[in-house]
């Protein structure tokens, strides 16, 4: 019975750890060009300025402290239609 429980125990602990790691992550960057964006990202990148965090409102919030005036861009930007 003592192995059933120790067993259980550690099926619950490998499933919580499985599940924490799968959980979205938000990163602000800044690219060559000195614009810096929020992504979904599960990792730091090289281009990294501020992050991880676990919501993208709290991305947004560190993009705003981090980044000068004007030098960021929204999260999802729209698409500028093709100029003829």
């Amino acid at each position: 019975m003592k192995r059933i429980a120790a067993l259980f125990m550690v099926l619950v602990f490998l499933v919580t750890c499985s599940l924490a790691s799968a959980a979205e992550m938000w990163v602000v960057i800044k690219d060559k060009n000195g614009i810096c964006r929020v992504i979904k990202s599960d990792h730091k990148t090289p281009k990294t300025i501020a992050g991880p965090f676990n919501t993208e409102k709290e991305a947004d919030a560190a993009k705003a402290k981090e980044c000068a005036k004007g030098q960021h861009e929204k999260t999802s930007p729209k698409k500028e239609p093709a100029r003829k």
